[in-house]
């Protein structure tokens, strides 16, 4: 049967809408890889600032330890060892960390530094002090032997020691060969034992005497060289002054100006031989002996009382000559 025109347009038509579906068919794979290039790109940017955020390093913070360490080390010369020692653990504890090593190396070594400053001043203060507080027991202990002999004898022992055993005493022989008072106390400081071995109608550098010079008594030796036997405990003598030579000492009586503004021992500023009798002779008019050991701004002494006092090397002279008269009757400053 032949096929009119109306059959052939409405069999044309599907065949057209399928052509026309291929072509949208293939337009949209293409539109759906242009969005996918249009939305890679900018995930390819992304990426990219990633990994340059992930390059760059972060930034270092401070060291705050390092930090505390070096002021504490500055603070520790005023306050101490123990703020050091804080200061130089922490310092430790900051190197550790990776900043402020510089600082921490600071912080440690003025603290220890500072530290070390005050530990060592504070074990010399120590030292000193404990030089000082022998020093004092021996004046002391030599001050209260002294006062026993006058309870025992009624007055102080001579500046002199000579006992007179044969009878032929001259009021104008000369004592400079003679021993010291120091020997004269010896019992009173638990040293009888080397009193009785003196013979005191005899120079001190008899055969008998001069071998026990070298003895080491303690009460009379120097602090800081306690193994020599040499003094420097010494007393003035005549023109006024508490001790005399003679026969017979001054009694207490006869200090009027008073035990407590006397001096009756006086640390010297050269060493002697302890039992020789090397004293300081007073002159009025002469010029006073150097008293104290060198270097030091004071000197120690034993008033009459028995109390110890130290004096300033720069006191004024007239005090000084008042201190050592025993009954001149002046007025004692001692802070002039």
């Amino acid at each position: 049967m032949p096929r009119d025109r109306y059959d052939d347009e409405d069999d044309d038509r599907p065949r057209r809408r399928r052509r026309e579906d291929d072509d949208e068919q293939d337009v949209r794979p293409r539109r759906r890889r242009d969005d996918d290039d249009e939305d890679d790109s900018p995930r390819r940017r992304s990426r990219r600032r990633d990994d340059d955020d992930f390059d760059r390093e972060p930034a270092k913070a401070g060291n705050g330890m390092a930090i505390a360490s070096l002021i504490l080390g500055i603070l520790s010369l005023c306050f101490g060892p123990i703020t050091g020692l804080i200061g130089g653990i922490l310092g430790l504890v900051a190197l550790r960390k990776p900043t402020g090593k510089g600082l921490a190396i600071a912080g440690m070594l003025l603290s220890f530094a500072f530290s070390a400053l005050w530990v060592g001043g504070g074990v010399w203060a120590y030292l000193e002090s404990q030089k000082i507080r022998k020093e004092s027991n021996s004046l002391n202990q030599i001050g209260i032997a002294t006062h026993s002999y006058h309870d025992a004898y009624g007055t102080f022992p001579t500046a002199n020691y000579y006992m007179n055993t044969r009878g032929d005493w001259n009021p104008k022989r000369d004592p400079s060969n003679d021993l010291s008072w120091r020997v004269a106390v010896l019992p009173y400081i638990e040293q009888e034992s080397v009193f009785r071995q003196f013979k005191p109608d005899e120079a001190w550098d008899s055969a008998t005497n001069r071998p026990l010079a070298d003895r080491v008594i303690l009460p009379y030796t120097d602090v800081e060289t306690p193994t020599d036997p040499a003094t420097r405990w010494r007393c003035f003598y005549d023109n006024g002054a508490m001790f005399s030579t003679g026969l017979r000492g001054k009694s207490m009586v006869g200090i009027t100006d008073g035990t407590s503004n006397t001096i009756m021992f006086v640390v010297g500023g050269d060493k002697v031989t302890w039992s020789r009798f090397q004293e300081y002779r007073y002159d009025p008019k002469g010029q006073l002996p150097l008293l104290g050991k060198p270097n030091k701004p004071t000197f120690m002494v034993v008033m009459g009382d028995g109390s110890i006092r130290s004096l300033r090397k720069s006191m004024s002279e007239t005090t000084l000559r008042a201190l050592i008269t025993a009954d001149g009757g002046e007025v004692v400053d001692f802070d002039r």
